[in-house]
């Protein structure tokens, strides 16, 4: 009773907005305790990259005091997508410690910032084509020093502990799938933002390729071309990437989220342009069971994988 916790809460950070969602455990899985969002100023993040810290700390201010003064005691924490890269390695099998050392010797081959200016983990990760008995899959997540600790310096100010950073992309996954994961195929999720979108190659559950694209719903192109058209585009190509990469890996479904998901005219775009895929909006409110007083705009899911980090 008393080593219970009894908040979990997420705090993302994409697009033009940062949301906070705090929930509390129920008996069917989670209710909403508090929820909030604010919009930050331009500039602030450019290219799904924080390019002004100060500005950002301020908008998180302004968070806090449409919170009621506080945010939960502990909070975790998930950054933008071009602040925190993902790779997906094979390696000699070896534990995690080993493995974390070896690789520091290949990090800049993978990153494009020196390992003394990084932080960065790494976890095993299950991939759809055969491996030989001597070698794993690993996923590698890498960041700049400088954006980590100016996130624990800005969340610590508002006088709250950071539990956890993670990519928005690993918590758009979780907060799709829910807790009961995905099948042994794969789906394609597409997150459609104002002027960019994510597309994430899953499989059991996790990410095995994370693509920004510059394409959003409110993006514009020379010649007429619609962003459904652009955004199916690459949609196709990265469908023939991953299968090219990972044999064994079919995409089943696709699945729309972020900002713009519940765009009808994408959807049926998407549906229109094979038979091969399901096409559906993604609900994660339903796959965690979350109840209570939910937003009404899309665009939750990173921060509601966030939440439930801890739980998954």
């Amino acid at each position: 009773m008393f080593g219970r916790k009894r908040h979990y809460a997420g705090l993302s950070i994409e697009g033009g907005a940062i949301r906070y969602l705090e929930l509390r455990p129920s008996s069917r899985g989670f209710r909403i305790a508090r929820s909030a969002k604010v919009s930050v100023e331009e500039g602030t993040i450019a290219q799904d990259r924080i390019v002004n810290m100060d500005r950002l700390s301020t908008a998180l201010g302004s968070l806090r005091t449409k919170l009621g003064g506080k945010f939960a005691p502990s909070v975790v924490v998930g950054l933008p997508p071009q602040d925190a890269i993902i790779r997906v390695v094979e390696m000699p099998k070896m534990n995690m410690e080993d493995a974390r050392s070896a690789f520091g010797w290949d990090f800049e081959h993978y990153f494009s910032f020196p390992l003394k200016d990084a932080s960065f983990d790494i976890v095993p990760v299950d991939v759809p084509s055969p491996l030989s008995d001597e070698n794993m899959s690993v996923m590698i997540v890498a960041s700049r020093l400088t954006v980590v600790n100016g996130i624990l310096d800005m969340v610590a100010k508002e006088d709250a502990r950071v539990t956890a950073i993670e990519p928005a992309g690993i918590a758009i996954v979780r907060g799709v799938v829910g807790s009961r994961g995905e099948s042994s195929s794969g789906s394609l999720i597409l997150s459609v933002g104002d002027r960019s979108s994510q597309i994430i190659l899953e499989y059991k559950g996790n990410g095995l390729v994370y693509r920004t694209v510059y394409v959003g719903a409110r993006s514009e192109f020379q010649g007429g071309a619609s962003v459904y058209e652009v955004l199916m585009q690459e949609v196709r190509n990265s469908i023939v990437f991953g299968s090219s990469q990972f044999r064994g890996w079919n995409v089943k479904e696709i699945i729309l989220c972020g900002e713009y998901g519940g765009d009808e005219g994408l959807q049926a775009e998407i549906q229109a342009a094979s038979d091969a895929y399901m096409c559906h909006v993604a609900d994660p409110w339903m796959a965690w069971s979350i109840e209570g007083e939910l937003p009404e705009e899309y665009g939750w899911e990173a921060a509601i994988g966030l939440a439930v980090r801890d739980k998954s």
